[in-house]
């Protein structure tokens, strides 16, 4: 019984192993990783023997000197009463992979209440000090973009898991969103304080809609110019990857054609006249 489990757990690994070799995460330094690991969850491996494993091929496939960060928000937080330790404070929806990098020993966490990000590795002190604000200059996605990580999505296409997008919307200035201020109690220390944070947010009851594809006109065009890798492992694990710069690039091009790009449709924003 024990050798049937680490032939799997074997077999297992090689597989991950050769997805990430295919989707050239070995000619890199710097990732950011999101996930849903539901296409695995039938394996009869045990959940933190996946995540070791997981986490272990790509270290093992990442340059020397790698960075990995991960999504480590809380978006249901807003409006809620509570203490933020950045510390202690579990993410909210982003997956074990998420949690498991974020627990890792030497993880650093962004400061914010809402839109954190974690890692370790060269380049994980950059999270130390970063900006007020969940997006802009100055935010986790400013230095991964100075940095030229690479995103890898892992059980879950990137049109549905792409928080850069904001970023680019936060600096565009797209006139359907706004900076919103929000007073947090933060755990410093041993002492709890009131401390602001930013995050641009859609104008409330303004029938302003995303797209009901959200985010595949990016995707299809970093396909069609061969900058979006794809491979599906014998276990059914589907992986991407593609530069945050690459995606930059591109969505800012299609602001540039249409600043509604991101949404269903063009909404009324003639109430601003009264702002």
């Amino acid at each position: 019984m024990k050798k049937d489990k680490k032939i799997l757990e074997e077999n297992f690994s090689k597989d991950i192993l050769t997805g990430f070799k295919k989707i050239n995460i070995g000619e890199i330094n710097n990732i950011y990783v999101t996930s849903n690991l539901n296409q695995i969850s039938k394996i009869r491996i045990s959940k933190q023997r996946k995540l070791d494993i997981l986490l272990g091929n790509l270290k093992k496939t990442l340059k020397k000197n790698y960075t990995i960060f991960s999504p480590t928000s809380n978006l249901d937080l807003f409006n809620k009463k509570y203490i933020f330790d950045l510390k202690k404070t579990p993410s909210f929806n982003m997956g074990p992979l998420a949690e498991y990098i974020r627990t890792q020993k030497n993880s650093v966490r962004s400061m914010h209440p809402f839109w954190s990000v974690s890692g370790f590795g060269k380049n994980a002190g950059y999270l130390k000090k970063v900006s007020r604000h969940a997006y802009g200059y100055g935010s986790p996605w400013s230095k991964m973009l100075d940095l030229d990580f690479q995103q890898l999505n892992l059980g879950i296409h990137p049109s549905k898991a792409v928080t850069l997008i904001h970023h680019i919307e936060t600096i565009y200035g797209v006139p359907y969103r706004f900076n919103k201020q929000f007073k947090c109690s933060v755990l410093k220390g041993n002492k709890i304080k009131k401390e602001k944070f930013y995050v641009s947010v859609f104008f409330r009851n303004q029938n302003i809609k995303k797209r009901f594809k959200l985010n595949e006109h990016f995707f299809l065009k970093l396909k069609k110019n061969k900058k979006l890798k794809y491979f599906k492992t014998k276990h059914g694990l589907e992986m991407w990857s593609f530069k945050m710069r690459d995606f930059f690039e591109i969505a800012i091009n299609y602001f540039n054609e249409n600043i509604f790009n991101y949404l269903e449709f063009e909404p009324d924003l003639n109430f601003q006249k009264n702002l």
